[in-house]
């Protein structure tokens, strides 16, 4: 059973006069009395977001207009799948003491959905190509290739304004790197703390956890280990577990009862398993509408109270998640702390790689060390965005209309999306416990390094294509917090990430080979600069050194493959400059048909 076309061949087409009001042909009454009563309720809605939205929208421009009528239908599906009518709730529990562990799947779930609204848009693949991450391309192509032009402008120009420049990506290592240090402290100093005692019982027993974990195919031992850190937790029966499959994930049945097997007796509160259908309109297969249908069906089920939502926290994570077996304690802490920002604040626990991070490459092992030293030293301090696994109240999922399904970056445009909601910039707190998660990897060093250039082509791309559904959706947040946000998202995506290292390259190769003349202050200075990036970067090994110890991790490091590590990070940097600059002129040329979220290889975790 499922919405199909042909029900929707006589829908009858909504109108609209200069007031805004409907107008429906003179058989209208008959066509929609023929419809089923979804169709109906779906109909009057629609009726009356146009009306209620009719002069807002003369004013908007033609992207917005279409971002946002693919967001309705989107909510709109949303709200369909949510039926009776279109879902199945079945109880795997034998334990009669306790709620009942459910799965949800849709009825009929090889049936297309399809709304049948007269607002729907098939998602073209290539459809606009001009869109606004050109502006990461116009920053490339300039900075990039500036000194290998400016000396043929003004030599003495040249050998100012070459180190000048590189003295700013200097600096910005500098901030990430003190920053980083201090946020690691932090965790450090709060190694032994037990998070339980800060806060009355009786209050701390009023915050509720769900755990949202989205599966595709990954190997079931690794998501059994990941679920395994949050049965662990101090307060494991505040939480329900939220385990969300594909409806194409092989075995899923089977994979659900033993999950329930091993874990229905670990003291969560509930566990819900949740089948994502496939083929449904408008939505990006991908964690993004994963993760939309799960904790929709999952809120749906619990049957929680609008008053309640302040009280409720979700974590999202990935298959490869370890938590800290605090995590739960920290976050509600945390959240109590600061006075219960339901709606103005997201937390972000520092995310370690060491997941057999010393059995990796060269490659796969420095990234993932620069990207915990970025996470504390730039993400969380300067508000960019959360990343992978993070926790919001409910309160602020729900006003937000929770994950958009087209996208393929849900921790990004969840929280543009709910800037927009909300009207401001949201803050990300720092949760005091480190999370484990897996890097990339692969059975040889040749596919090990295919998927770490696979991920940061799909990183790049995502952050891209968020950054231009940003620009659309930037009217809707006062102008300041749109403008400090934005800016800030620019300087560290477009230009420290997507630049700095190919920049590194070209000024070097300019003041050898075509700068003439350069002072001998000058050299020292470019020399100076390149041994302070290596301390920063010296700063990601140091950090390396313990924290990785905050999770019981033992590692096999010997110091000559440490420090040849730590060399060899310059040209770790300079190669995911290139994949970078790949993925970004990819998606000019492209469009929209590269967006699609292709989860990495873990088969070594």
């Amino acid at each position: 059973m499922g919405i199909t076309n042909n029900e929707f061949e006589s829908v009858p087409i909504h109108e609209y006069s200069d007031n805004g009001s409907s107008v429906l042909s003179e058989d209208s009454n008959d066509k929609i009395a023929s419809l089923p009563n979804e169709y109906v309720e779906i109909q009057m809605e629609q009726q009356n977001y146009h009306k209620d939205e009719y002069y807002r929208e003369r004013s908007l421009s033609k992207a917005e207009q279409k971002i946002d009528d693919m967001e309705q239908e989107a909510e709109l599906v949303s709200q369909i799948l949510q039926r009776p009518r279109y879902t199945s709730v079945t109880s795997i529990t034998n334990n009669k003491s306790k709620h009942d562990d459910i799965v949800i799947s849709t009825i009929s779930p090889n049936a297309f959905i399809e709304t049948g609204l007269t607002l729907h848009r098939d998602m073209k693949p290539g459809s606009q190509r001009f869109r606004w991450n050109i502006l990461f391309n116009i920053l490339v192509w300039l900075i990039v290739p500036f000194p290998f032009w400016i000396p043929f402008v003004s030599n003495k120009v040249a050998y100012y304004m070459i180190p000048s420049i590189q003295g700013v990506f200097v600096f910005m290592w500098i901030i990430i790197a003190v920053f980083a240090l201090k946020n690691a402290l932090i965790l450090y100093f709060n190694r032994q703390r037990d998070f339980t005692k800060e806060f009355d019982r009786t209050e701390m027993m009023r915050i509720r956890h769900i755990f949202l974990m989205s599966c595709y195919k990954e190997p079931i031992d690794l998501i059994s280990q990941s679920i395994q850190s949050v049965a662990d937790q101090t307060e494991v029966q505040q939480v329900t577990m939220v385990i969300a499959f594909e409806q194409r994930t092989p075995d899923k049945e089977e994979k659900c009862k033993f999950l329930e097997e091993k874990f229905g007796d670990c003291g969560f509160e509930r566990i819900i398993f949740t089948i994502h259908p496939s083929g449904v309109s408008n939505e990006i297969p991908g964690k993004c509408s994963n993760s939309n249908y799960g904790i929709r069906m999952a809120v749906q089920q619990m049957a929680i109270e609008e008053k309640d939502a302040d009280n409720v926290l979700v974590t999202t994570c990935d298959t490869d998640s370890k938590f800290h077996p605090q995590y739960v304690a920290a976050l509600t802490y945390k959240y109590l702390k600061d006075g219960k920002p339901a709606l103005t604040t997201l937390y972000q626990s520092p995310l370690i790689y060491n997941w057999k991070l010393d059995s990796l490459s060269v490659v796969t092992r420095v990234t993932g060390l620069l990207r915990s030293l970025l996470m504390l030293g730039a993400l969380i301090p300067f508000n960019i965005n959360t990343m992978s696994i993070y926790s919001y109240s409910l309160s602020l999922g729900k006003k937000g209309n929770y994950v958009h399904p087209a996208y393929q970056m849900e921790d990004i445009i969840c929280l543009i999306r709910w800037m927009g909601i909300t009207g401001q910039r949201l803050k990300i707190s720092l949760v005091p416990v480190p999370v484990l998660s897996g890097p990339t990897s692969g059975e040889t060093v040749e596919t090990e390094v295919m998927e770490w250039a696979r991920q940061a082509r799909r990183w790049t791309i995502g952050a891209a294509e968020v950054f231009h559904y940003f620009i659309i959706k930037s009217r809707r947040i006062p102008a300041m917090a749109a403008g400090f946000w934005g800016v800030t998202f620019i300087i560290y995506y477009g230009i420290l990430l997507c630049t700095g290292g190919l920049y590194g390259l070209t000024s070097m190769l300019s003041m050898l080979l075509i700068v003439k003349d350069v002072p001998v202050i000058i050299k020292y200075i470019m020399y100076g600069m390149l041994g302070i990036q290596m301390l920063t970067f010296l700063i990601a090994f140091i950090i390396d050194g313990f924290i990785a110890k905050l999770l019981n991790i033992q590692e096999c490091i010997f110091i000559v493959r440490n420090f040849y590590h730590f060399l060899a990070t310059p040209f770790v940097l300079l190669a995911y400059s290139f994949v970078e600059l790949y993925a970004l002129h990819e998606v000019l040329i492209f469009g929209k048909k590269v967006c699609k979220h292709g989860a990495s290889a873990k088969v070594v975790l």
